[in-house]
């Protein structure tokens, strides 16, 4: 999903997401939303106890969840269990469209019986972190038209909301399957590296600002160096100190938005040695360098 704050995603005190509800009283975001090459929103690991619809309209772009990696196309969805470690990617140097809704499940949970018969035997079901519905297969235009209907119809409907959100979680219910599950190919060991890594991300996220090293990483996940460097690499697609400039640099360009600060007090901050490193680091992931990226704020304010 596109997180707030280009591309810097806010989260709990556990680590998780807290998503930037439509509504605050009503637990959903309904987006029609883009991602192209580059993109600060683009590869940033994230995940949350809502679960997540995806739907392509246009383009093509990869996405990964619990370190497997799909590809969906136009007329693909694609459902993200709660708790499932995911990101997007972009595949080529085309802009990508897509329906997003990003739903709580107590959204559906409308009695005891209903929760505990329908709705947490899908959110448990730690073999299946998602389900993709494949353009011309028998469910997906269906699932593809209730997202669209949803995000033209529905936005700020919560009864309706809660209409298409029960109509998608049926036609879900009948994909959770034994043949699904072999399908995905899971192995044993995911669920503790999934473990590992969300306490490691945890650790990043309060420490980033700190002279923290791979060591006191792998230490944090009770792992080894090697085995850190494993886990970040499939899960995230980047080794552990890739993913720390990551988040220095999501955080630099936070601070770069909000405030007025220099960039040596950015620097010191976010945990970069001077702001010379901070500008090197910041480019890679940015293509531009952090003043550069102030200016073209500015400019875009101006407009």
């Amino acid at each position: 999903m596109i997180p707030s704050h280009k591309g810097f995603i806010i989260k709990r005190k556990d680590g998780s997401e807290i998503v930037n509800y439509d509504d605050e009283s009503f637990p959903s975001y309904i987006y029609d939303g883009y991602i192209f090459s580059g993109c600060t929103w683009e590869r940033v690991p994230h995940y949350h106890d809502d679960v997540e619809f995806i739907s392509i309209y246009s383009g093509e772009m990869g996405y990964s969840v619990n370190g497997m990696n799909i590809t969906l196309k136009k007329g693909d969805t694609l459902f993200v269990n709660a708790d499932a470690i995911h990101y997007s990617f972009s595949t080529n140097k085309y802009v990508t469209r897509y329906y997003l809704a990003v739903l709580h499940p107590s959204i559906i949970c409308s009695s005891f019986a209903v929760e505990k018969k329908a709705i947490r035997p899908i959110l448990s079901d730690k073999e299946v972190p998602y389900v993709h519905f494949q353009n011309g297969e028998h469910d997906a235009q269906a699932v593809q038209t209730l997202l669209k209907d949803m995000h033209l119809n529905a936005k700020g409907n919560e009864f309706l909301i809660t209409k298409y959100f029960f109509e998608l979680w049926d036609i879900l219910s009948h994909r959770f399957t034994d043949n699904y599950r072999v399908l995905i190919k899971r192995k044993d060991e995911d669920d503790s590296h999934n473990k590992a890594l969300k306490t490691m991300m945890l650790f990043i996220d309060e420490n980033y600002n700190k002279g923290i090293n791979l060591k006191d990483i792998a230490e944090s996940g009770g792992v080894s160096q090697t085995l850190c460097n494993q886990i970040f690499n499939k899960l995230t697609d980047k080794s552990p100190i890739e993913y720390l400039m990551h988040y220095r640099s999501r955080k630099a360009a936070d601070l770069l938005q909000t405030g007025s600060m220099s960039m040596s007090e950015i620097a010191e901050t976010t945990g970069f040695s001077g702001a010379s490193y901070m500008a090197e680091v910041f480019k890679k992931y940015y293509n531009m360098s952090p003043r550069d990226y102030r200016k073209s704020l500015i400019a875009k304010k101006r407009k």
